[in-house]
């Protein structure tokens, strides 16, 4: 049966207990752990919100997984909860809609992810997340857990010193992390737009305050001004050259490129964005150019094999919960090898979010984050559209029986 909103909330009163009162066990058909690892007819046992014990042991289970494929929540390091179609069916566009409206609307797109079988994200930004990320962890409200930036940083956020002012508000604010618009959207071309001193000031006030940094940057100057101004992560990332992969390999550099689903959304929605600010005939004509110069650019990455590649979709109105739909094109069309794609939606993705040990892989001690999907990914990735059974922290939000 397929868990909908009322009941998941009603499910997350009574797993909560369960989870406190005795342990779960789950028995996995395939086990995907996450680092690289693969197990067949696996029992893993759940005490509160963590995973106690990986072993073969047989006998009977609280759930019987053993005819799917069992892998770590998967985790979405770009995504934008807030954004949504208006009531007109236009991309979000109405002056008059209020707080309140947005957040529950960021409600629904958190569900919809979770569902998916994302069960930890970062949202890049906005000043909503925040109430939204607290609701969730708090237990109240089922949906994944939430990082926020709770905005952007750009260039006119002003000068290298009302930028450094400007972090340390963040972090009194509650960000878990800096979003930085080191480039012009794609759909003005995107050139570098803030300076490398401004760059620089953003970076290192974040590194100093022990904040995580990542930009929004195309084209070899900005992303090469963005990594030597020592900021930790690049979004989109496409049209570098060799020398700037050469870089991001040497420093360290997050990658999260976005190459299928970001832009198959806005094809398919053209006419609910067209229209609406940079969203033009020629914003579009970009964005098609941006898709065939991301794979080029994705497959010389992937050649030179010491980037930290991670996953991340920048979900915006209408890919919502689509998510995994991303790692079937990074494999198709990207050339990535399924485990190496698998890895980039869990351990690393949780590495980039300073949350490795915590979630991302499923051994003991970490928290209890599980997606079952029916087929193997490994041989044929359209499997992650399949999700059958949802775990975050020990209690479950969707679980399909045949």
């Amino acid at each position: 049966m397929k868990v909908g909103l009322v009941s998941a909330l009603g499910l997350l009163a009574s797993a909560t207990v369960l989870a406190q009162d005795s342990p779960v066990t789950i028995r996995a058909g395939r086990l995907l752990d996450g680092a690289g690892g693969v197990s067949e007819n696996v029992r893993l046992t759940i005490e509160g919100s963590r995973i106690a014990r990986v072993d073969r042991l047989r006998g009977e289970v609280t759930y019987d997984l053993s005819e799917l494929t069992v892998m770590p929540g998967l985790i979405d390091t770009h995504v934008h909860l807030t954004a949504h179609f208006d009531a007109d069916g236009g991309t979000h566009h109405d002056e008059s809609e209020t707080p309140e409206q947005t957040v529950l609307y960021a409600a629904e797109n958190a569900y919809r992810t979770l569902l998916a079988g994302f069960t930890t994200v970062q949202s890049l930004g906005s000043m909503g997340d925040r109430y939204l990320r607290d609701a969730i962890a708090r237990g109240t409200l089922p949906g994944p857990r939430v990082l926020t930036s709770l905005g952007a940083v750009t260039a006119g956020t002003g000068t290298p010193d009302e930028l450094r002012s400007y972090v340390r508000q963040l972090l009194a604010d509650g960000a878990d992390v800096v979003k930085i618009f080191a480039s012009a959207s794609i759909r003005e071309g995107g050139a570098q737009a803030m300076s490398d001193e401004q760059l620089q000031a953003v970076c290192s006030e974040a590194t100093r305050l022990g904040l995580r940094t990542v930009a929004h940057a195309y084209g070899t100057e900005s992303v090469t001004a963005t990594i030597e101004a020592g900021c930790g992560g690049i979004e989109h990332g496409t049209r570098f050259s060799d020398a700037v992969i050469d870089l991001m390999a040497e420093r360290g550099t997050y990658l999260d490129p976005q190459i299928g689903l970001l832009w198959a959304n806005y094809e398919e929605h053209k006419d609910s964005f067209l229209g609406t600010g940079n969203y033009t005939e020629e914003g579009f004509a970009l964005m098609a150019e941006a898709r065939v110069t991301g794979y080029e650019t994705f497959r010389r990455t992937l050649q030179h094999g010491g980037v930290k590649v991670i996953f991340g979709t920048d979900a915006v109105a209408g890919a919502h919960g689509r998510n995994g739909e991303e790692l079937m094109y990074r494999v198709r069309d990207g050339r990535q090898a399924p485990m190496d794609a698998i890895i980039s939606a869990t351990s690393r993705a949780a590495e980039s979010l300073g949350l490795a040990g915590q979630i991302g892989t499923l051994a003991p001690g970490f928290e209890a984050d599980l997606v079952a999907v029916a087929g193997n990914p490994l041989t044929n990735m359209s499997a992650v559209k399949d999700v059958r059974f949802v775990m975050k922290g020990g209690v479950v939000y969707r679980h399909e029986t045949p």
